[in-house]
Formats: structure tokens, sequence, C-alpha cells
């Protein structure tokens, strides 16, 4: 029996550089910095690193529900509908003829409706008031999942994945499996974030993974570069659709890219402190080229995890360097968190989109802040200016707090 391939049809993004393909993508590879202040919250009496955040700017909510909805979603939910139902317009799902028995969703989260609906819920009790009654129906990750099916009338399979910074790329590659399986034709496959707050950001710092940058605030997400000293939290989300690729192409739809490998593996060590190695990072490279019967030479660009935190930069690096050989001198590599921050759990499928957008256009977006070179981190990371290259397979890593790994190989389809 021929093998069910898994291509890419349709994309939704919602970032700190732009909401839809079109404006994400002008700024991306323009090198245009989403960091600034915040203003979702008063940051004026928190600690100066909790003062520079990615945030998502002009973002409507009833543009892409009803009123009535928005008012009890969380915003992670509202990004999650956002950017499906932008993908599924982009694949042309509704008139693809699917099954909404044959339509299934896969959506990461972390946080989920913490931050806005649990803070304010917590408020509330603090103060002898009772919390709205629909803000536990927000409190799982699974409600944006959940969302999502219902809002482009999938009947399938609804599954939530968190293994946090990872989960979008696992979400992703859980799809792609199903339609290799032939237990799905089409799946909504994303993740999406809305960690910003006082209390969420006083946490991140108390943990002491924020920059400390005291430049411009534009500039304080540098991956890769000598001068950083950490990351920058942000929100966003981001889909694709999945689709069986013979389907696909029955229909006409336009294919951005094949899912031909993907691979998760674990340090199993630590929550927070990684391995220096990079053999981890390694492992899961290798995992997903070998799945897609490829090797370290066939891979034209790497969308990398680089959020800045000074020892992931360098074990991302040293893993590039176990798995790649060296090639990995000539590889050209990039971070978009130089540009949007790091959106948690959204970071995997913002890096997915990006890999198919670099694949349609021969287009690698640059890291941007990388002024400074780091002997630990000597590679290509395409710095501060987009770069054309001749694109046939990308390769996107995503690595989530307390080890975990994720990995995925896109081909260009001809």
């Amino acid at each position: 029996m021929k093998k069910r391939q898994a291509v890419i049809t349709g994309l939704g993004i919602v970032s700190p550089i732009g909401i839809g393909i079109d404006e994400f993508w002008r700024n991306a590879l323009a090198g245009k910095s989403g960091i600034g202040a915040p203003t979702l919250f008063d940051a004026s009496r928190l600690s100066p690193e909790c003062r520079i955040v990615g945030e998502v700017k002009h973002f409507n909510a009833l543009d892409w529900m009803p009123h009535r909805t928005v008012q009890m979603a969380g915003r992670f939910s509202q990004f999650a509908v956002a950017v499906a139902r932008m993908a599924a317009e982009d694949a042309d799902l509704e008139h693809a003829k699917i099954p909404s028995v044959e339509i299934v969703v896969s959506f990461g989260s972390g946080l989920s409706g913490y931050v806005d609906l649990g803070e304010q819920g917590v408020r509330a009790v603090l103060n002898k008031q009772s919390p709205v009654p629909w803000s536990v129906l927000e409190y799982p990750g699974h409600a944006a999942t959940s969302h999502v099916a219902i809002a482009v009338g999938a009947k399938g399979q609804a599954a939530t994945i968190e293994t946090a910074c990872a989960a979008g790329v696992d979400a992703v590659a859980w799809a792609a499996d199903k339609i290799s399986r032939g237990e799905a034709l089409a799946v909504v496959a994303g993740s999406t974030e809305a960690p910003l707050s006082e209390v969420s950001i006083e946490a991140f710092r108390a943990l002491g993974v924020l920059s400390r940058w005291d430049g411009h605030p534009s500039q304080a997400s540098r991956p890769f570069d000598k001068l950083r000293t950490g990351l920058v939290l942000a929100e966003g989300a981001a889909a694709v659709i999945v689709e069986e690729e013979e389907h696909a192409r029955a229909r006409g739809a336009r294919i951005y890219g094949r899912i031909s490998g993907w691979g998760s593996v674990t340090e199993g060590a630590h929550m927070r402190k990684v391995d220096a190695t990079g053999t981890p990072v390694a492992r899961v490279l290798d995992q997903a080229m070998q799945l897609a019967g490829i090797g370290p030479s066939d891979i034209d660009y790497l969308c990398a995890h680089g959020n800045g935190l000074p020892d992931y930069d360098d074990a991302e690096t040293a893993g590039i360097k176990r798995a790649f050989g060296q090639r990995a001198w000539s590889l050209p590599i990039s971070s978009i968190k130089s540009m949007c921050g790091q959106p948690m759990s959204a970071a995997g499928a913002m890096q997915i989109v990006t890999a198919c957008l670099a694949l349609r256009d021969g287009m690698v977006p640059p890291t941007i802040n990388y002024c400074v070179p780091d002997p630990n981190c000597d590679l290509d990371y395409v710095p501060n200016v987009a770069r054309m290259v001749r694109i046939r397979n990308v390769l996107v890593h995503a690595h989530g707090i307390g080890g975990s790994h994720a990995a995925l190989t896109l081909n260009h389809v001809d």
C-alpha cells in the first residue's frame, strides 16, 4: 500500500510582528522587531526585566469570533480561533468536501487561560466576590482546542499537546502521524499562548530567565549573540492545515510543503538546566532527518529555537554541530524569536509557518540583534539581513522547559 503523505495547505499566524501571514512575513524578512514596553498591564512598579515584552498589537477578537464567545474566551483561545480560521481560509477548507468526522484538531498550549481569566478569578475571591462562571472552562489548555473544533466544524478527534515550548512542533507532528495512519483527511494543528501579566512575568523573572538588557527594548531579544542575557516573554499563535497529499492535489490545493519526518525526545534530567553537550538536540534532529530519509547535506535551512538564554543557545549550537558535522558551519540558521520574543508554546507552530514561507519564497529571515560573535555560537545565524537561498528541505527545532525537544522536516513539493 502506498504510504499516505501529509502536506501543509494552509497557514495562519498572530504574532508581535504581524497578524496574518502577509504582514508577518513582510516584517520578518525586513528584520522588524516586535519587542517593546507592555500595554496589556502596568509594568511601572515591576522589576526592569519585566518591562520588555513581545505583544500582539491591534488584535480584535471580534474579527474571528461572535461577541458572546469573545466575552467568555481567554485571550489564548481567541488567538487559537483566529489562526485556525486564517489557516482554514488559506487552504479553502470550507470547499474541500471533507466530511467533518475526517477533520481532526491538535493544538498546544501551556499557561492556557490562567493569565487573564484565572488571575481575575483569584482577585475576585480575595475581594469576596464570585469569579465569572465560565472562567473554569478556560483553565485547561484543551479550551483552545475545543474552540478551534467548534470554529472550523471539526468532529474528528480533538487533542491538546502540552510539551511546553515544543508543543507547536509536537502538535503538527501528531497531525502528520494521524494523516499517515489514515485516521484523518485534514488536521487543524498549531499552538497558542497568552502569558503576559504582572504575575506571570514576575514569575519568569524570579526563575532568572528574562533578558536584563538595559538598552532599547527592540534589541533585548538577541539569540546567539554574546551579549544575550535571557529571553523576552511574548504572546502569539500559529496554525497550519495538515492534509493528505493525494486529496490536496485532487482538489487543486496549494501545497506549502510536505511533512516528511519528525522526532521527539526528552533530556529527563532537570527542569531548568540543559544538557550542554547538545546530545539531545542532535538526537531529535537525527530522528527527524532519518524518518524523512534525508541527511545533513540535504537540509537547506534550520529554523532554530534560539530563545536568547545563554545555555539554551549554547546547547542548541552544540547539538547542531553534532548532528551536522562540518555541514553545520555552512548551514543557514535563524531564530524568529529575535523579532517576536519567546511566545512559549506558540513558538513551535510559528516556526513551522516560517519554514513554510521560507520554502515558498526561497528566503531565510534574519536573526536580528546579532552583533557580537560568541565563540560558543559560531555558526551562520543569518545575522540581521534576510537571505535568498535555494530551499528544498527545512528542519525546525523546538526546546521546551523540562528538557523536551521536538523537530520536524518539511520538503518542497513540485
